[in-house]
């Protein structure tokens, strides 16, 4: 398995997440500088709006996580509909800063709600 042809074996061992989203969405492994500048663009975006906690509430405790992030994940446009223009490339990256952003915190409420937590 390859990642913009680096071996997926190469990325788990060598390159952490943010590493690996700016493969994909570059195309290429970042330089020291290009890593920095991107982690910070991905930081800025990382709280997630309170009242997105609320949609766990309308999923089952027994539902399968995957599930309820796919659907906490769609909302996401809700919140954040100021840049959804597919025409602009500054809009894409947003939209991308703040899905990347947002996954580790949305994918850890789906398991704690999971576990009725």
């Amino acid at each position: 398995l390859m990642y913009r042809g680096y071996p997926i074996e190469q990325l788990a061992e060598q390159s952490d997440f943010i590493e690996v989203c700016y493969l994909l969405m570059n195309g290429d492994l970042p330089t020291t500088a290009e890593l920095e500048k991107f982690r910070k663009g991905v930081t800025y975006h990382t709280m997630v709006h309170e009242q997105l906690r609320r949609f766990f509430e309308g999923f089952r405790r027994d539902a399968h996580p995957m599930a309820v992030m796919c659907g906490v994940v769609g909302a996401l446009a809700a919140f954040y509909h100021d840049n959804i223009d597919i025409t602009d490339a500054k809009a894409r990256e947003i939209a991308a800063f703040r899905l990347i952003a947002k996954i580790p915190t949305i994918s850890a409420a789906a398991y704690k709600h999971m576990l009725g937590q």
